[in-house]
């Protein structure tokens, strides 16, 4: 158990999680992910393990259209990338 340290709460203590991270993502003629640059380090997709895309919050000023992919890379880690549809930016969402 924590103690209560009587403290006041405050926003500066709070951080997001799973915030997503950009990445360099290379792409064939149709868009899909063939390679992904980790640390410096390019990666080769060896598989497309899944796929989907994401409409929402089309009524707020920033709404969100991603198009997601779970890729299998060539050194067996398994690793979920999406572009962002409305500013054309590859990210890597982290679990």
């Amino acid at each position: 158990m924590v103690p209560d340290s009587r403290a006041a709460s405050s926003h500066h203590r709070l951080r997001p999680l799973n915030e997503p991270q950009t990445v360099l993502v290379e792409v064939d003629l149709e868009g899909w992910p063939v390679a992904v640059t980790l640390r410096n380090r390019r990666m080769a997709v060896q598989q497309i393990l899944d796929c989907w895309r994401i409409d929402d919050e089309w009524w707020r000023e920033r709404p969100v259209s991603r198009f997601y992919w779970q890729v299998a890379l060539e050194d067996g880690r398994s690793v979920t990338v999406f572009l962002d549809l409305i500013e054309r930016q590859w990210w890597r969402q982290n679990y």
